[in-house]
């Protein structure tokens, strides 16, 4: 059996054994305090806050599982991008159903926040038609890798930064913040799917999840295939 054949399967049948999102972050959190840690998830992102709270994450555990489901924030290629740009940044996502989890989780999010994911992933469209004159959910998995790549890689609008810099941040005038960069855009995206996969039931078996209330210690790893 493939791995996205099993992610899928243990993804789809979590709720019918009775292991729902919430109490897989109630473990987590009963273990690691108000510290969470995932892999891939700053603590100042968006994502970190909403997982924090039990009742958010349990109506957009059940809205994700929904047999209806239809995105509520998302439009249809903005919902499709995100599946193509999840499965790329953590393998396994499509089923583990990020992209619905993501949905619930940004309609309930600041708008400031709606703002900056629709950005990056907008972003991502500018980049592809740039280069090869189609959107990013279009591109070959060649493509679409090679643009995930350059921008995990690229220079940040921050100080510092590593990796290679393939687009410097221009300050803005007036002092105002330096303008986003597509590792900024990266950075967002990747903090969104990366805490709707790791709070899943197949994500948090990665990370060393026995189904126990929670952990003496945190169990964290790094994904092996992680860009």
């Amino acid at each position: 059996m493939g791995k996205k054949t099993e992610n899928r399967r243990q993804s789809e049948t979590s709720e019918a054994r009775g292991v729902s999102r919430r109490q897989i972050m109630q473990g987590l959190i009963g273990g690691a305090g108000a510290g969470l840690v995932l892999p891939g998830l700053a603590a100042a992102h968006p994502m970190h806050r909403h997982l924090l709270s039990g009742d958010t994450v349990a109506a957009a555990g059940a809205q994700a599982a929904s047999a209806d489901w239809q995105p509520s924030f998302f439009d249809d290629h903005q919902n499709q991008t995100i599946i193509v740009l999840a499965e790329i940044i953590v393998p396994g996502s499509t089923g583990a159903q990020v992209n619905r989890f993501i949905d619930t989780l940004v309609s309930v999010s600041a708008p400031e926040d709606q703002k900056k994911l629709i950005g990056s992933l907008s972003a991502f469209d500018h980049e592809a038609i740039a280069q090869h004159d189609q959107p990013f959910k279009d591109l070959s998995a060649d493509q679409q890798v090679a643009i995930l790549t350059a921008a995990s890689t690229a220079q940040a609008s921050g100080a510092g930064g590593g990796g290679r810099r393939r687009r410097r941040a221009v300050p803005a005038p007036g002092g105002a913040a330096p303008a986003l960069t597509m590792r900024d855009h990266f950075e967002d995206i990747k903090g969104w799917v990366s805490g709707a996969y790791y709070s899943s039931e197949v994500g948090m078996k990665e990370l060393g999840w026995t189904g126990q209330v929670a952990w003496d210690s945190y169990p964290g790893c790094e994904h092996p295939d992680q860009v």
